[in-house]
């Protein structure tokens, strides 16, 4: 099973696509599920930017039947009117891009991994430069579960990515040439597995995870930030003596940024509960949330203001098992609350979320019955 997956997808357990996605009707809140080209292949969406009302990506993995040639990652554009499929370079093996950031019209970067051999993964690193996607090899990380999940690019000139190499957490940066690994200051520390690297600015990057205590091998929630000169850690909240997994965060600006992911432990509830922390530009403090059904998980959060913010993930229905279904919960600017998913009891889980300040739409992106899934919020 991948690392960016979470528990309840992995490549070897993918099956037919059972159903194809049109338009729909609006739920309650506004969720809606979005017209979109269909690959022919099942697909998983793992990642989403938005920059402009104009511009979005959602990009992921899809899988062949048996004895067809690898298929190359997906990738999906938005451009203010319809979602349409991009073309990207085939690999010739199984591939995945698993995040993606734009920082213009004509400059975007999209990470992922390549699988090179039954034990070998090597990071992939792809860049849209207005026309099409390109594969830049000026780094490549080989290694057991090498692989990119998460990317921001602030321009041409400067993005970071975000990973695990063969030696653990892995950390680069683009300065307009090539791609160069960065120390990271904690060597135990793990970024998390889903949209872990956002930046409010260039003086303002965030990458969230955990780390573990070597002596008493207890898990950490834990935040990595780069001030414009250098990488510190900056320790997060703990929820009691539970075992947290931080697997996105989104900043706002430099006083406000959010982090989710699950609680799994002795003070949770019963098959976990979502974790939500937030910035306020001193410190990281826990913000109630809702924890509706099952083994929830949050593995993105997004933002178009200080009041509008958005989780999203996957839980089960009841603790007691049922389908795997999107999970969306909305901060108001003073509490967070369910938002109802739009796909009907589907299989449906939801990977990433994308939104910007002042954008016509909120977007969540994921698989329902093993086909692209991207909802829009208007």
């Amino acid at each position: 099973m991948h690392y960016r997956y979470r528990k309840w997808v992995g490549v070897t357990a993918v099956v037919a696509a059972s159903v194809l996605i049109g338009s729909s009707a609006s739920a309650a809140t506004g969720w809606t599920v979005e017209t979109v080209p269909q690959t022919g292949n099942n697909t998983l969406l793992l990642g989403a930017a938005a920059r402009t009302s104009t511009d979005a990506w959602a990009v992921g993995e899809q899988f062949a039947g048996a004895g067809q040639a690898p298929p190359p990652p997906v990738s999906y554009h938005w451009n203010g009117t319809a979602w349409s499929l991009v073309t990207t370079p085939t690999l010739g093996v199984s591939s995945a891009l698993m995040a993606v950031s734009a920082s213009t019209a004509t400059d975007a970067w999209a990470v992922g991994f390549s699988i090179l051999g039954r034990r070998e993964h090597g990071t992939l690193i792809e860049h849209w430069n207005g026309t099409a996607w390109s594969v830049n090899s000026s780094l490549v990380v080989t290694g057991s579960a090498a692989q990119l999940n998460g990317v921001v690019d602030l321009s041409p000139a400067n993005a970071w990515a975000v990973g695990l190499g063969s030696g653990g957490a892995l950390l680069e940066h683009w300065n307009g040439s090539a791609w160069s690994t960065v120390t990271i200051p904690d060597p135990d520390f793990t970024p998390g597995a889903d949209e872990s690297i956002s930046a409010s600015s260039a003086t303002d990057v965030w990458v969230v995870g955990t780390t573990v205590n070597t002596t008493t091998g207890t898990t950490s929630a834990e935040a990595l930030h780069f001030n414009g000169t250098a990488w510190t850690v900056v320790p997060m909240a703990q929820p009691g003596t539970n075992t947290p997994t931080i697997g996105a965060v989104t900043a706002i600006s430099a006083t406000n940024a959010w982090a989710v992911g699950e609680d799994i432990g002795a003070t949770s509830a019963v098959g976990g509960s979502t974790l939500i922390e937030h910035w306020n530009g001193t410190s990281w403090s826990i913000v109630p949330s809702p924890t509706p059904g099952g083994d929830p998980g949050l593995t993105g959060v997004a933002a178009r203001g200080s009041g509008d913010v958005y989780a999203v993930g996957s839980n089960l229905p009841s603790i007691n098992g049922g389908v795997v279904q999107g999970l969306i919960l909305r901060w108001n600017g003073n509490t967070w609350s369910q938002d109802t998913d739009p796909t009907d009891g589907s299989y449906s889980p939801l990977f990433a979320a994308a939104a910007v300040p002042g954008a016509a739409n909120e977007w969540a992106v994921g698989t329902v019955s093993n086909v692209s899934l991207i909802l829009s919020h208007g």
